[in-house]
């Protein structure tokens, strides 16, 4: 039999919040056309989506402390194109209502729809939805990228088919359903060495740092029952740990975010000039977003001066990697150091910083511990990942630079391209939130940057005007020219 790929420790979050709490993170890349595309360029990208990583679904274990496995999907959806335009003024609306109602599946499918629709000024639309657990933002780009290429294959539809039980009957299917259970088998008890493995290494860690493995950011501090950021995405490193004590404790975050929702907006920069501006003020296009989104959430009154943890994402794809998500991700301290319009010197220093530390391998006690996670039960997991309160503030996600060719759908070109992600089914009864502050997401289209915010807390973001206003003003002040959409 083929080799199987097992679910990662980093798809762990999107699976746990799934069981836990019957929340989908699902992801989505917009495009904004001035001419709709030819109806058969829209078909044939949509065909070739059928080829790509995103056409996954999961097969649960026959041994309970076995991972699930990953298969190529042996059917994929239809080109979804709306029948009735829409207004200019109504693509949020529009795309928000995808992003946040499209039905996904991991297990019985689809885990992405392509939809489409026109605008009233002779425009168009187009929206890719997936699922976070079948793909991280890089992977599903990357794999949107290279369908409009006809490039698009997923290396898992060369392995042997997972059978479903009606497919096939005889001793062909008995003999499969043996094998899948001493892979199951072999798979349960690696990870039971792996779970023993990752319980020394935090030890281990704890012992080295001298830090409580689930503290709070400060004695009396509370839960702020928030699930908005992959544990294994964002890190402590010792300068985030030294200085995290001077971070005001927050009201739990269902109380700051009572119904719920977000307040969305997205700004599109040239990039060549995002770029000029980074360098003037001595940073790196990245440390530029990362002091935009902290600037804006300071405005707003958010750390009440304290300092911000602004969690970074870091791609950890290597070489034929078949992996839908790999992300780790480093987290640093954004204090009153930095002044908005100042130097970005100090910030792009401890940028490099944590990223050596996480090349070099010096992970957060935490993240030894994912292995453990499918072994533990699923109510002592969700007590646990939500007891402290160190996730990030903000979250600055720079999925990086695709070139022209993410724009172009036959021969039309959008004028810009956004990405974003959201949890369906967050209830506002119970006390769990996904995200708090900032998240943002940012793309570098050919010669377009463009990032799409997110605005989670519901008393400095009331809606998406506040947001608009509060972001307007932060890139006025870095003297950037901008266009939101």
């Amino acid at each position: 039999m083929a080799a199987v790929l097992r679910m990662q420790s980093e798809d762990s979050t999107y699976w746990l919040v799934r069981e836990a709490f019957g929340w989908s993170v699902v992801l989505q890349i917009l495009w904004r056309f001035p001419a709709r595309p030819d109806p058969v360029d829209l078909v044939a990208f949509n065909e070739r989506l059928r080829d790509s990583v995103l056409n996954r679904r999961l097969v649960r274990a026959g041994v309970p402390i076995a991972r699930p496995r990953w298969v190529h999907a042996d059917f994929a959806p239809e080109l979804s194109i709306d029948a009735t335009p829409i207004e200019s003024g109504g693509i949020e609306t529009w795309s928000g209502t995808e992003l946040y109602h499209t039905p996904l599946d991991p297990e019985r499918g689809p885990a992405w729809r392509l939809r489409g629709v026109a605008v009233d000024d002779g425009g168009f639309v187009l929206s890719l939805t997936a699922l976070h657990l079948v793909a991280d933002g890089r992977t599903m780009v990357a794999a949107a990228m290279a369908a409009l290429a006809d490039t698009a294959f997923d290396p898992l539809s060369g392995a042997d088919a997972v059978r479903r039980p009606t497919d096939v009957a005889g001793n062909a299917t008995l003999l499969d359903s043996v094998g899948s259970r001493l892979q199951d088998a072999a798979d349960g008890l690696r990870q039971v060495a792996e779970a023993g493995r990752g319980v020394a290494l935090a030890v281990a860690t704890l012992a080295r740092n001298r830090v409580p493995l689930l503290g709070r950011d400060r004695p009396g501090g509370r839960s702020s029952s928030k699930i908005g950021h992959p544990p294994s995405s964002t890190e402590h490193g010792p300068t985030a740990r030294a200085e995290s004590h001077g971070r005001p404790v927050k009201a739990p975050a269902h109380l700051r975010s009572p119904r719920a929702q977000c307040s969305w907006t997205t700004v599109s920069v040239d990039a060549a000039h995002w770029d000029s501006v980074a360098h003037r003020y001595g940073g790196t296009a990245n440390t530029l977003f990362v002091a935009v989104l902290a600037g804006a959430l300071r405005a707003s009154g958010y750390a009440d001066g304290g300092p911000l943890k602004v969690g970074i994402p870091v791609s950890r794809r290597t070489e034929h990697d078949d992996r839908g998500n790999a992300t780790a991700g480093v987290s640093v301290l954004v204090t009153d150091e930095l002044v908005t319009g100042g130097d970005l010197a100090r910030l792009r220093r401890r940028c490099k910083e944590a990223f050596a530390r996480l090349s070099a391998g010096q992970r957060a006690a935490h993240v030894h511990l994912l292995p453990l996670v499918s072994l533990l039960p699923t109510t002592l997991v969700v007590r646990a990942a939500t007891a402290g309160s160190g996730m990030p503030d903000a979250v600055a996600s720079n999925l990086g630079d695709f070139g022209q060719g993410l724009r172009s759908v036959g021969a039309v070109t959008a004028t810009a391209v956004a990405f974003r992600g959201i949890a369906q089914g967050v209830d506002p009864a119970q006390p769990y939130r996904f995200g708090d502050g900032l998240q943002s997401w940012a793309v570098r289209a050919g010669d377009t940057w463009t990032f799409s915010v997110a605005a989670f807390d519901e008393e400095r973001f009331p809606d998406s005007d506040a947001l608009r206003g509060l972001l307007s003003g932060e890139l006025d002040r870095w003297s950037l020219e901008y266009r939101m959409w």
